[in-house]
């Protein structure tokens, strides 16, 4: 199996509510270490689910030391290829400009099978705004996330890294990708699209792929969302989160991720086609000024990027995670869009 980097969702087929393992970790780490749990509530909307919140991944607690500095622990609940903290470790100190830097450390020890889990310490930085104001973002959230996309253009990458460049041809990489894709969306208990319909998307997607050339892999941060970097106004820095997802990603990735995520953000069940037309225009239109010496839509490696989104957007993204009750019929709208985006894009850019 090729590997970009982190796969969580490797851990969706075994993942369980971690409610007895969250309890014997903290237990854990507040009888090994300085630290202890002031606030056991503050970050739940932060637990890292598999499309499912009866599947925990990763859990947060607000934590403070026998110093009183304040901290954050995360809990890994489930193995990782590659571990959080080394990552952290490798990337920061490559970091050629003083406008981006990643969160500090306080304390880490990497999952392993003896305990069942691993842990972050780090500094709590909820106080930090995030690039993004809301979602759709708005103009001044684009143009924050330009500014900073330049800045890590020009001083974060390239990078080195000790997680190794897959090999391998992209399309067939691409297919044990979707395979991957399709058996954690067949396992869920949530199906919003049958598997004909599936079946029917992914005839339509690898008839493109089988006759397009891909660019080259780079290693970046796979979640360059604005929800993902914070801004320390006072000190003119950024400072990124889910440091996890550092991985190797086709060019444009640093654009095409954050069309993807603020969209399925939306939460609009009046939500049209030219409106989702429009947030994907906007974020072209950041990308085709000042952030690369050529207008990346001209590239089909941008469109495959987005043809991907779609794809498993409509598979397992919408097609088959949780939907609470209330938001039923604003994704099952966004549903209806990206499959809308999906025709689209074969019809338009292929």
């Amino acid at each position: 199996m090729a590997s970009y980097g982190n796969r969580t969702t490797d851990n969706a087929f075994s993942a369980d509510s971690g409610e007895n393992l969250i309890t014997k970790a903290i237990s854990d780490i507040e009888t090994k270490t300085e630290w202890h749990v002031t606030d056991r509530d503050k970050f739940k909307n932060l637990a890292g689910v598999y499309y499912d919140s009866k599947k925990v991944g990763s859990f947060f607690v607000e934590v403070t030391n026998s110093q009183g500095v304040r901290g954050v622990l995360k809990l890994q609940l489930r193995p990782l290829d590659f571990d959080e903290g080394s990552i952290i470790r490798e990337v920061g100190p490559q970091i050629r400009t003083t406008k981006i830097r990643l969160p500090q450390l306080f304390g880490d020890n990497r999952w392993n099978k003896g305990d069942g889990y691993g842990y972050l310490i780090f500094e709590d930085l909820s106080h930090l705004p995030k690039i993004w104001s809301s979602i759709p973002p708005t103009e001044e959230d684009y143009q924050r996330h330009k500014k900073f996309l330049k800045e890590f253009f020009n001083g974060v990458l390239p990078l080195r890294s000790s997680i190794p460049k897959p090999k391998g041809n992209q399309l067939e990489l691409a297919r044990e990708s979707f395979e991957h894709y399709r058996k954690v969306a067949q396992h869920s208990s949530h199906h919003h699209i049958t598997p004909d319909e599936i079946q029917d998307f992914k005839l339509k997607y690898f008839g493109v792929l089988e006759k397009t050339a891909f660019e080259d892999l780079h290693f970046t941060h796979g979640h360059l969302s604005g929800l993902d970097i914070l801004f320390n106004k006072k000190e003119e820095q950024y400072v990124l989160l889910g440091n996890l997802y550092w991985k190797w990603r086709p060019m444009y990735w640093e654009l095409t991720f954050p069309t993807w995520n603020s969209i399925m953000h939306v939460r609009d069940k009046n939500f049209t086609f030219n409106d989702f037309l429009a947030i994907v225009n906007r974020w072209s239109a950041l990308g085709s000024t000042e952030l690369y010496d050529h207008d990346p839509t001209t590239n089909q490696q941008y469109w495959i990027n987005l043809l991907a989104f779609a794809m498993n957007t409509i598979m397992l993204d919408l097609g088959a995670s949780e939907w609470e009750e209330e938001e039923k019929p604003a994704k099952q709208n966004l549903l209806e869009r990206w499959k809308e985006f999906f025709e689209w894009i074969i019809e338009n850019k292929f």
